[in-house]
């Protein structure tokens, strides 16, 4: 499904799939944000040749976090060619293919890879004339990260699990699974609290599930999410 002219949602419950997956077009390829779950794989392809957009072209995998419905897809595009980035604390989900011997979710596996590089602070990622923001956001896991881009005329801010929006109008926002062995309400209200401080104005946002929320009030959805937090992750 195509949500704007170079901003697309190749998977996810749109699709019967868990885990959302966006691709951004850049001047030399295309990001792929998330890849949602191993069983996504096809459904992608598929978005993917619909958009007539080359499997072959996904320079990057920007991963918001290291669980299998988000990374499961990961591994296929790294061995295609793309570079594979996570949050550092998220690593060793990818490179075991599963959330580690702690965790009783055994259930959450998925082809391992190890990633191109990791993110251990806030930085600014260059790619084919795009600068893309990346926001270290613990709380749904310690490796968190937010993605915050211009596309067009657009900012899109990439949420993964820290929040994402739904509802029958898009006016609804929730907070992620909190299922983790990392899962943390305080990091992920501190995260909130970084968040709300930088004042960002995304006229798109796009979760880790949920529905996009465009225009521009989609910012609002921000001061929804984080009053969501107070009142059930405390």
């Amino acid at each position: 499904m195509q949500i704007r002219k170079k901003l697309f949602i190749v998977s996810g419950g749109t699709y019967g799939k868990l885990g959302n997956a966006y691709v951004v077009e850049h001047s030399e390829g295309y990001l792929l944000i998330d890849s949602s779950v191993p069983g996504a794989q096809e459904t992608i392809l598929s978005n993917l040749r619909h958009w007539d957009i080359s499997e072959d072209k996904v320079t990057h995998v920007l991963l918001t976090h290291g669980h299998d419905d988000h990374a499961g897809c990961a591994a296929y595009f790294q061995k295609k060619g793309a570079k594979v980035y996570v949050g550092a604390p998220d690593a060793d989900m990818l490179i075991n293919g599963n959330f580690g011997s702690e965790s009783p979710q055994t259930n959450h596996v998925m082809p391992p890879c190890t990633p191109d590089a990791t993110f251990t602070e806030d930085t600014v990622l260059e790619i084919g004339g795009l600068s893309v923001q990346v926001i270290l956001a613990p709380g749904h896991t310690d490796g968190t990260v937010l993605y915050y881009v211009q596309v067009g005329e657009d900012h899109v801010l990439f949420s993964g699990d820290t929040f994402y929006t739904d509802g029958e109008k898009g006016d609804a926002a929730y907070t992620g699974w909190k299922g983790d062995m990392t899962y943390s309400g305080e990091k992920l209200g501190e995260s909130f609290a970084k968040l709300w401080k930088m004042d960002l104005k995304p006229t798109i946002i796009v979760g880790g599930h949920g529905i996009p929320r465009v225009g521009n009030d989609a910012h609002e959805s921000i001061k929804i999410a984080y009053k969501y937090w107070m009142l059930n992750n405390r």
